[in-house]
């Protein structure tokens, strides 16, 4: 049975719930987040945390994640020969449209990169080319790099995580509010049964 919380708080993580209107979190996905916070904070020095978006054409007819799968790898191998050392959280979400769209949580090698501008436009060119979609300059607009809020208001992404930061813990928890959207429950449970909702990369065992 799915475990969800309405609490304003996940292990003193502040996270995206509203108790009075009963918004809650995934609890399974938010431990995942947990996980990736802390192998990025002992694996690397600094990290940088970022989220992007992956929406599907309204002509596509896919309902599987096989495209995402194969996206997911490429983007993730690309990061790694870059030398990013790339970390990831992901969740399949359904549209009002019942179309399915994906939510990516990043966190990559803060002493190799400062800006989202090269991972988002390396991430839409290869969702665009693992549609099969023609070659244009500006892309299809089919990654959204949560710079811009749903209420149309501006927003940072990318956040530079440094231990030595005097900033660092309320920075981290802010990096942590903004994942938890990816654990909101009310648009889960909605994917063809069989299809996964969860994907991360795995963290080496100890």
């Amino acid at each position: 049975m799915k475990r969800t919380t309405t609490k304003s708080t996940f292990h003193d993580h502040p996270i995206m719930t509203d108790e009075v209107r009963g918004l809650s979190c995934d609890v399974k996905i938010l431990n995942e987040i947990e996980r990736q916070f802390q192998y990025a904070e002992d694996s690397k020095s600094k990290s940088y945390f970022m989220r992007f978006d992956a929406k599907l054409p309204k002509c596509c007819t896919h309902t599987d994640n096989e495209l995402f799968r194969k996206f997911q790898s490429a983007f993730m191998k690309n990061r790694s020969r870059h030398g990013l050392k790339p970390q990831y959280v992901a969740v399949r979400e359904q549209s009002r449209e019942k179309h399915q769209h994906y939510h990516i949580a990043l966190w990559l090698d803060g002493q190799k990169t400062r800006s989202i501008h090269d991972h988002i436009q390396t991430a839409e060119r290869l969702w665009d080319r693992t549609l099969g979609l023609p070659e244009r300059e500006n892309g299809y607009g089919l990654i959204d790099d949560c710079t811009v809020s749903r209420n149309g208001e501006r927003q940072i992404n990318g956040v530079m995580l440094r231990k030595d930061d005097p900033n660092y813990a309320d920075k981290r928890n802010d990096c942590f509010r903004r994942a938890s959207y990816l654990a909101k429950t009310n648009t889960k449970g909605k994917a063809p049964r069989g299809q996964r909702e969860l994907f991360s990369s795995r963290i080496p065992k100890k």
